[in-house]
């Protein structure tokens, strides 16, 4: 009897066991690495070191000052995910005309999935439920630049006292992972990049550690895309929307 195809996600339709759980143990090792007490100096010199260098290039330069706390604005959030959505309107709109309805239901899946993933991981177990009590950098490394003093008259989040993990760092590590295995590496690139810049914001006004967003969203993201992609729970959710589709249409 001949074994079971597994089919390479994003088609995922039977379950790719190995990639899934490669993906919790990397989850393990990083989660283990910055709470174990004999790892965690490794993490807190990295932390410590990344921030130092981000904040630092804040000193004394009133227009960098200002583009940052601008990126810091909730407003900007807005502007932010627009970008995502150009994203994910571009692979939309990159194929054929008979595929375009399966990717608008993969777009679905993935807004759905990610807007779940923030809410009840990172705000309803971590922020309510787990509650880490960790302290941003600007609570704790000394002469620190705070946009929230140098610019009074602006909204700007620069410290918190429960800074584990990061949700925007969780969205952006999402979007650009998701994305990459949707579009493709040379797309996903791209995505790459921008995730990286969504995350900025918040290490360099020191309102998150770096670890912050490498481990607590890194785990984040390694653990549910596994279960999304390796499993045929994507497939399931967007053959579902694009029957949805066809009956509407």
């Amino acid at each position: 009897m001949n074994s079971p195809t597994i089919v390479p996600f994003p088609t995922q339709r039977t379950w790719n066991l190995r990639v899934l759980l490669l993906c919790h143990i990397l989850a393990a090792i990083l989660l283990t690495t910055l709470f174990w007490p004999v790892t965690h100096g490794f993490w807190e010199m990295i932390d410590v070191a990344f921030f130092k260098w981000v904040n630092g290039s804040l000193a004394n330069r009133p227009n960098w000052q200002l583009f940052w706390a601008l990126a810091n604005h909730k407003y900007a959030d807005w502007l932010e995910d627009i970008v995502i959505l150009c994203f994910f309107i571009t692979y939309v709109r990159s194929a054929t005309k008979g595929l375009q309805r399966r990717r608008i239901a993969e777009l679905l899946f993935c807004v759905l999935y990610i807007a779940a993933i923030i809410f009840f991981v990172n705000r309803v177990l971590f922020r309510e439920n787990l509650s880490i009590p960790r302290l941003s950098p600007t609570l704790v490394v000394e002469d620190s630049v705070r946009l929230s003093r140098e610019i009074p008259w602006f909204s700007i989040k620069d410290d918190s006292s429960k800074s584990f993990p990061g949700d925007h760092g969780t969205t952006a590590i999402l979007f650009a992972a998701s994305f990459s295995c949707l579009a493709g590496w040379r797309l996903g690139i791209l995505a790459s990049l921008y995730a990286a810049f969504l995350c900025m914001p918040r290490l360099i006004t020191g309102a998150h550690w770096f670890s912050d967003v490498v481990v607590g969203s890194g785990s984040i993201a390694l653990l549910f895309l596994s279960w999304a992609f390796c499993s045929p729970l994507f497939t399931r959710c967007t053959d579902f929307f694009t029957r949805l589709f066809r009956r509407g249409s």
